[in-house]
Formats: C-alpha cells, sequence, structure tokens
C-alpha cells in the first residue's frame, strides 16, 4: 500500500508532523502476513517557503519522507475577493496537479489533511485511489463547515477526526455513510520524555534559576494561537510571583512577520522584572517543554483540534494550562492531567497557572498522570492502529464504490 499525504499549508503544523511522527509505518506494517503500508510521501504546498527557514519541505526530506512540493491553491480567511478569484481560477489546475503526484507515487490512498481545500479529493477520484480525509482543527466558520461537509460526505471513503469533539462539531457520525475514527496527533514517547536533566541544561542556558517558576508555551506566532493572552496572563502572574519566567518557543511565518513584531512590543511594554523570552523556531522542542513548569495553551475560539503541544507537554511530564477550545478538552483532562480555562480571558487563565505554580504535589500529580495517559493514548504506535484501521476501511470503501 503506498499513501500520499495532501496537506495545503505551507507552514510547518500538525499534517506535517503527522506524517514525520508515522514515517515508521514506511518500514512495513504487517497484519495477517499482509503489507498494510509500504511507504508514505508527501505532496506538500511550496507556498511562501523561500521566505523561511526550517521549512516543512526540508524537514520531511531530512527525515527520508518522498516529498512532492507543488504550488496549491487553498481557500484563506481572508475578506480580500481577489484570492477567492485566485483560488477559483486554479481549482482545476491544481487538482490537475495532484492527479500527476497520485500516478507519480502509485498512491492507492489519497491523505488529506484538512477540511476546506477539496482538490486532492477530486485528483483521486479520478486516479482511481481511495480517500482518507482528516478533519483537524474547529476553525472554518460554521456556515463553511456545513458546506465542505457536503463534499466530504460525497468524496471521502473514510473521514479521521483530530479528537472526539470535532465529530460533533462537523454534524456527527450519522450524517456520514463511511467509517468515521478519531485519532490523536502522533507523539514520540522516547523522545518527549520527563528529563531532570534537560530541565538543569535548558535553564541553565536561559540562565534561569533551577527553582524559578518557568512558564511556557510551544506555539506558531499567528494570531489563531491567542499569544497576546499569555502575555496578558503573564503579567497577572508576575504581580503575584514577580520571580516567575515567561518562555515562548515558536516563529512567525512569512505571512504573519507583524502579528510576531506585536507579541514582542506587548512583551516589552509589560515591564516585567524578568523579559520574556521568544527563543523562536527550535528544532530541540522535546528539550524546552522539561524546563517548564507549566505548559500554557491560550488559542482563540475555533482554531485547534487537539493540539499536539498539549499532547508533548503532558508526554514530558508538564501539566497543561489550556484554552477550552476544538477538541483540546479530549487531550487534557480537566483536574487530571491540567485545567482547562475560557479562551481569551487573561484573569481566569493567570488564576489557573497560578493553583499551580503554588502547589507543587498537584503539578507533581498532573505531570505524571500526563505522561502516564500520553503512553496509552498519544504514541505513534497507537495513532498508527488507528490509521490503519482508516486505510482498511478506504480502500474497502472504494473498491465497493468501484
Amino acid at each position: 500500500m503506498k499513501v500520499l499525504s495532501v496537506v495545503h499549508s505551507p507552514f510547518f503544523g500538525g499534517p506535517h508532523n503527522e506524517v514525520l511522527r508515522l514515517k515508521d509505518i514506511d518500514t512495513p506494517v504487517v497484519k495477517d502476513d499482509e503489507v498494510l503500508v509500504r511507504v508514505r510521501a508527501a505532496a506538500v504546498n511550496i507556498g511562501d517557503w523561500h521566505l523561511l527557514r526550517g521549512t516543512p519541505y526540508v524537514m520531511l526530506e531530512a527525515e527520508g519522507v518522498p516529498v512532492h512540493t507543488l504550488r496549491l491553491s487553498r481557500l484563506r480567511a481572508s475578506p480580500d475577493p481577489r484570492l477567492l478569484l485566485r483560488y477559483a481560477r486554479d481549482f482545476l489546475p491544481t487538482v490537475g496537479a495532484v492527479e500527476a503526484a497520485i500516478k507519480a507515487t502509485g498512491a492507492c490512498v489519497v491523505q488529506i489533511g484538512g477540511l476546506v481545500n477539496s482538490h486532492a479529493a477530486f485528483a483521486a477520484r479520478r486516479a482511481g485511489a481511495a480517500v482518507v480525509w482528516q478533519i483537524v482543527d474547529s476553525r472554518p466558520p460554521p456556515l463553511v463547515r456545513r458546506s465542505a461537509m457536503v463534499l466530504v460526505r460525497r468524496l471521502a471513503d473514510a473521514v479521521m477526526f483530530d479528537g472526539e469533539s470535532l465529530v460533533g462539531l462537523h454534524g456527527g457520525r450519522a450524517s456520514l455513510s463511511v467509517s468515521a475514527f478519531v485519532y490523536f496527533p502522533p507523539v514520540d514517547t522516547e523522545r518527549f520524555v520527563p528529563s531532570t536533566e534537560r530541565r538543569c541544561a535548558l535553564r541553565e542556558q536561559l540562565g534561569i534559576p533551577v527553582h524559578a517558576p518557568v512558564v511556557g508555551t510551544v506555539s506558531g506566532l499567528n494570531p489563531m494561537k491567542g499569544v497576546e493572552h499569555f502575555l496578558a496572563a503573564a503579567a497577572l502572574i508576575a504581580t503575584e510571583r514577580p520571580e516567575a519566567r515567561f518562555v515562548v518557543v515558536g516563529g512567525a511565518p512569512a505571512s504573519h512577520q507583524d502579528y510576531g513584531e506585536r507579541l514582542r512590543r506587548q512583551a516589552d511594554g509589560l515591564g516585567l522584572p524578568n523579559p520574556v523570552v521568544f527563543a523562536g523556531e527550535r528544532p530541540d522542542v522535546e528539550c524546552w517543554y522539561p524546563a517548564f513548569d507549566v505548559d500554557l495553551i491560550t488559542s482563540l475560539p475555533r482554531s485547534e483540534g487537539t493540539t499536539t503541544t498539549a499532547l508533548e507537554a503532558q508526554a514530558c511530564g508538564v501539566p497543561v494550562v489550556a484554552s477550552r477550545v476544538g477538541a483540546v478538552g479530549d487531550a487534557v483532562t480537566d483536574g487530571v492531567t491540567g485545567v482547562l480555562v475560557e479562551p481569551e480571558r487573561p484573569e481566569p487563565i493567570a488564576e489557573a497557572v497560578l493553583r499551580l505554580l503554588d502547589d507543587d504535589a498537584l503539578r507533581a500529580r498532573m505531570g505524571a498522570a500526563g505522561r502516564e495517559i500520553a503512553l496509552e493514548r498519544f504514541s505513534a504506535e497507537r495513532t498508527a492502529d488507528v490509521y490503519v484501521q482508516a486505510y482498511e476501511a478506504a480502500l474497502a470503501h472504494a473498491a465497493s464504490r468501484a
């Protein structure tokens, strides 16, 4: 079986990460003496990569994933009508480009990373491949979501949801005539681990005392991540705990450089006793989580699936305070592995963080519970099982349709 993952976003995110984490199923996964997955390739959008460092293309190729780079038109959340006209103009050429990639790889399964860009589904139908359509977040507004689901129901051979909560947001299982699967983005639980050594080394590198409270976030600097609310909460936390340190790990893509600059100006204007550390995009995020006492996620409504950073933090034994948005509540068990709070409200966010910073035993219990759940539910092996089930179901449905 050959699988082609089609990702329209030119910026590294969940779908790219899933391809990387599951690349090990390129080494054949065998079930009942049958090789299920022989090769995994990716067709990914070039977009603005010439403006970026550490691009998805480079990262995927470096890990041995065959990549077809295409200029894929995509729907974008913008009031500019020219973007919609460009999307319509480029739709058929984009379908043709994806179809050519399907034929070049010999893929029998096409995996679509995202709801609203349907080119790959039409291309797969034309090429005779099965379609596994992944719904990875809650970002599209309700009207767009309902319209896009019409195509999902018509063209998908199996549907994968990044969290149970997304199923209901997209019409529920009863609205689908094909098999639906819920999965968590895979985490390498041997790479993301609790580590006192990493904690001490990273803090020494940053000049942070070993016992100083550290609140961190690992997030791309784009508006839907709501990092301005992380900073607003930091100001309130520092009022009670002036010794606290705050760390932001992640870079701004070319299209959101102005947002990244606004965040830095906001941080400078807070007048914190200890300036916010903006670490930029890092290839070694597994070394940063253990340095945190709390991982804080302040994503906006209609922005997330389960969000990979919540899973990685828990795998590292770090409790999470997160906005109750999308399917984040499926990943963070409120009161067990972290605390869920209302989005865009710095006061309750700060209160939740302070409660954890003030209770070492509670943080330790939540961290241990998070690690245990990560091993049980978030590992790449567990996710791979769900993927294989989805591929089998899609191939069976495509065969019956043919």
